[in-house]
C-alpha cells in the first residue's frame, strides 16, 4: 500500500526550488499521458467502443466525458494543437475550448495561443462564437428561481435564488447602489460588505411598501454592457445577450458601455447613459397610470416600451412609448411576438396583436408612430435590412457586435440618435 507519510516525508527534505520543478514535471507528464489517452479513445470510438458508460468507470461528470471524446474526435485535423498536448503545453481545459476556436487554417495560430490564454476566456470566446438567440435568453428565464425556508434553529430566514441574464444584472446593480451608500455614522466602524447587501434588501422592500424615505428611493439599475470587436455584446461574468435584449433595455436602464480588445482588455468606457430621459419616462407612465396591455391593471414597477421597435425605424418619440409591467414587456415585440398597435395617446387606442397578423409590407410612410416596423422588417426583433450580417466573424453582426447602442460612442461622447444615419452600426432600442 502507498506510505503517503513516508512520501510526504521525503519531499520535505527537498529545496522549495526542487518541489516547483518536480511539479511542473509531473504536470506536463499527466498532459502527455491525457494526449495518449485522447488517441486510444479516438481509435476506440472509430470502431463503436466508446458509450457514455465509460464516464462512470473513469470517475468523471457525462459532461466532461462527452467533451474529451469531442476533442479526440476533432485533434487528427488539428495536429498543431494536437502537438501542443502531447507536449504538456496546453491543460485539458485549454484544449477542449481551443479545438472549437481552430480550424485548419488556424491551427498553429491557437497552438501557439492557447496556452497563454487563461482557460475561462477561451470558453467565454467558445460562446462569443454563437450569436445569441431570444430562444436561449427565454430559456434563461425559464430557469429562474427563488427560495427561502425559515432556519428555526437560528430564527433567520435562508434562501437562495437564481435570476436571468439582464433581471440579474439589474438586480446586481441596484444592489450595490444601496449597499454603497450604507456609511457608518461618524466614529463607527464599517460593517461587512455582506451585512450592507442584506440592509439594502430590507430597504428594497421598504421602497415597495411605500417608503419614501428610504435609501433604495431613486435608484435605477445601472448595467455595465461590454462591447467586443469580435462577438456579442455582454452582461456581468461574460453572459451572452440577443440584440433584442439590449434593445429593450435601452429604454429602462441606464447603460454603461465598456469596449474590449480581442484579448478581454478594456480600450474605452462610455458614460452612463439611457435612451429616455427621466421627465419622458415620467410622462409616460404618468400618462398611461397603469400597464396598457389589455385587461392588465398592475400600476407599480411600470417599464417603457417602444410599440414600434427602434430595430424597424420606431423613434423615442411619446407617440411611440407605452407604459407596461415587467411581465408583459417581455411578450412584446423585439423580444416576443405580440405587438401593442395603435395610438397610446387615446384611452382607448391601444389593441393587442400577433406581430404575424399585422400586414407590415401594406404600411406607408405617412402611417402614425406606433402603427409597426417598416416596410421589410417582417419579424419585428428579428432583423432588419440594416442591421448587418449574423455570419460568424463578420464586422456587421448587428447593434450588439463590437458596437455602441444608440447614442454612444467608444470615446464616451453621446450622438443623437435621430440625426445618426442608421445603416452606420444598427439601431439597438
Amino acid at each position: 500500500m502507498f506510505d503517503v507519510t513516508a512520501e510526504i516525508d521525503e519531499l520535505r527534505t527537498h529545496t522549495t526550488e526542487w518541489l516547483h520543478d518536480a511539479r511542473d514535471s509531473v504536470v506536463r507528464e499527466q498532459r502527455r499521458l491525457r494526449a495518449r489517452e485522447r488517441a486510444i479513445t479516438l481509435v476506440l470510438d472509430e470502431r463503436g467502443a466508446i458509450d457514455d458508460s465509460l464516464a462512470a468507470r473513469d470517475g468523471i461528470s457525462l459532461r466532461d466525458f462527452r467533451a474529451n471524446v469531442q476533442t479526440a474526435r476533432t485533434l487528427e485535423m488539428l495536429p498543431h494543437l494536437a502537438a501542443a498536448g502531447a507536449e504538456g503545453r496546453l491543460s485539458e481545459d485549454q484544449m477542449n475550448s481551443a479545438v472549437q476556436l481552430a480550424d485548419q487554417h488556424t491551427d498553429e495560430e491557437w497552438a501557439d495561443r492557447a496556452e497563454h490564454i487563461d482557460p475561462a476566456e477561451l470558453r467565454r470566446q467558445v460562446r462569443a462564437q454563437k450569436t445569441p438567440t431570444v430562444d436561449e435568453a427565454r430559456r434563461r428565464r425559464d430557469g429562474r428561481s427563488l427560495r427561502y425556508w425559515w432556519n428555526q434553529q437560528t430564527g433567520m430566514l435562508d434562501g437562495r435564488f437564481s435570476l436571468p441574464d439582464v433581471e440579474g444584472a439589474a438586480f446586481e446593480s441596484v444592489i450595490q447602489q444601496v449597499t454603497e451608500r450604507m456609511k457608518p455614522g461618524k466614529g463607527r466602524q464599517w460593517e461587512r460588505w455582506d451585512r450592507r447587501a442584506a440592509d439594502a434588501l430590507t430597504e428594497l422592500v421598504k421602497r415597495y411598501q411605500g417608503d419614501s424615505d428610504t435609501l433604495a428611493e431613486g435608484v435605477r439599475p445601472n448595467v455595465v454592457v461590454s462591447v467586443r470587436s469580435d462577438g456579442p455584446a455582454e452582461v456581468a461574468d461574460g453572459v451572452m445577450l440577443a440584440d433584442e435584449q439590449v434593445e429593450q433595455m435601452r429604454a429602462n436602464c441606464t447603460i454603461e458601455l465598456a469596449f474590449l480588445d480581442e484579448h478581454g482588455s478594456v480600450t474605452a468606457i462610455s458614460r452612463a447613459t439611457t435612451a429616455l430621459s427621466p421627465k419622458v419616462r415620467r410622462s409616460v407612465i404618468k400618462r398611461d397610470g397603469r400597464c396598457r396591455w389589455p385587461g392588465c391593471e398592475v400600476r407599480d414597477g411600470l417599464e417603457v416600451h417602444h410599440i414600434r421597435p427602434r430595430s424597424c425605424g420606431g423613434t423615442d418619440e411619446f407617440t411611440n412609448l407605452v407604459a407596461v409591467c415587467a411581465p408583459h414587456h417581455r411578450l412584446l415585440v423585439p423580444l416576443g411576438e405580440m405587438v401593442l398597435a395603435g395610438n397610446p395617446n387615446d384611452p382607448g387606442g391601444i389593441r393587442l396583436v400577433r406581430a404575424c397578423e399585422i400586414d407590415w409590407a401594406g404600411r406607408t410612410d405617412s402611417h402614425r408612430p406606433g402603427s409597426g416596423p417598416d416596410p421589410g422588417c417582417d419579424r419585428p426583433g428579428r432583423g432588419s435590412p440594416d442591421r448587418g450580417s449574423t455570419d460568424r466573424g463578420s464586422p456587421g453582426r448587428g447593434a450588439t457586435s463590437g458596437r455602441a447602442p444608440d447614442g454612444a460612442t467608444p470615446d464616451g461622447e453621446t450622438r443623437n440618435h435621430h440625426t445618426r444615419p442608421r445603416n452606420r452600426a444598427g439601431p439597438v432600442g
